[in-house]
């Protein structure tokens, strides 16, 4: 009797090695599509009907320790289907509660809808994880929008000593945008860093405007620098209207119009992506790349024409545009 025991605890064991050890291996697969879509496209092409599937409570977390829920609910989200995505993101705050990134995305999901929807859970991930530059966009964001200047005098504070250029530079543009009296303050600041690069374009661009200050720039370099802003802020489609409007007032710049459709595209709008990237391809042969057909393929991709999409990373691919190729290989064979 003892040995039957033995024998069946032992079989229950392997049983469950054996069960665990598959849902571990699928797990691995299916992680391994969400994280490469997570870090390179951002575009999420991979189909919802197949992502429904993945399993997302054992292993609840990637090998990254990303809430695998959170990263299945950005497709719910795309798809326009937010009960369903919110609720994943909900789940998975207790899968992982110290990171900070499902707040993050409900701040992101929130950004053009509920003002204090974004402020709640912006400042939430900031806190949960303040040296990321995502988590303080979205938080400086917030701040800018409900003029909460002290606060965000208060969080830089926080992430000052981190030295990132892009937390600087969120910075350092929502001040001068509450007003001209902080500028002398802010050429201080930047004066005190020796550790960014001068040479960038970027720095340059901030320098001047910390220099000259938003009322004595240009109306078309203001435009851009704000476009720009919006755009690192997750602000997409206030950056393509700008990057549309000042494109028509320099139209030979096709930079600018590349830019509005890059714009639309992340942000979902899809018909004005089309458009604009089909713009500037018929109207721009000497381009220095193929960013526009590249990014042209994503959008019909996305938007599930899968022959028009195909068709574009091809001519991106014969142009030896970088990532075109891989793209192509994934989902055109």
């Amino acid at each position: 009797m003892k040995n039957k025991f033995i024998f069946i605890g032992l079989s229950t064991v392997i049983l469950l090695s054996i069960v665990i050890n598959y849902l571990f291996n699928n797990s691995l697969k299916e992680q391994n599509i969400l994280i490469y879509e997570f870090n390179n496209s951002g575009s999420l092409e991979y189909p919802l009907d197949l992502v429904k599937e993945f399993n997302h409570t054992f292993p609840n977390i990637t090998v990254t320790t990303l809430p695998i829920s959170v990263l299945k609910a950005r497709y719910y989200l795309k798809a326009g289907m937010p009960v369903e995505g919110l609720d994943l993101i909900h789940q998975s705050r207790k899968a992982n509660s110290y990171i900070g990134f499902p707040e993050y995305e409900l701040a992101r999901f929130y950004i053009r809808r509920d003002v204090d929807s974004l402020y709640h859970y912006s400042k939430q991930a900031f806190h949960k994880l303040p040296k990321s530059d995502y988590h303080s966009k979205v938080y400086f964001a917030a701040l800018g929008k409900l003029k909460k200047e002290q606060e965000l005098d208060s969080a830089f504070s926080l992430v000052k000593k981190y030295n990132n250029f892009e937390q600087w530079k969120d910075y350092i543009f929502l001040k001068l945008e509450f007003g001209e009296q902080n500028r002398p303050k802010m050429q201080e600041l930047l004066d005190q860093n020796i550790l960014f690069d001068r040479k960038k374009d970027k720095y340059i661009t901030l320098q001047t405007l910390v220099n000259v200050g938003f009322e004595n720039y240009t109306d078309f370099q203001t435009s851009i620098i704000k476009a720009e802003a919006f755009f690192d802020q997750n602000r997409l489609v206030d950056s393509a209207v700008i990057y549309d409007e000042v494109s028509v007032k320099n139209p030979t710049e096709y930079l600018l119009k590349e830019n509005a459709a890059i714009a639309y595209y992340k942000a979902g709008m899809f018909d004005a992506a089309i458009n604009s990237f089909e713009f500037v391809i018929d109207n721009f042969l000497n381009r220095k790349d193929a960013k526009a057909e590249f990014y042209l393929g994503l959008t019909y991709l996305t938007a599930k024409n899968k022959f028009q999409g195909c068709r574009y990373l091809t001519l991106a691919e014969q142009r030896n545009f970088s990532g075109a190729k891989k793209v192509k290989e994934k989902f055109c064979y």
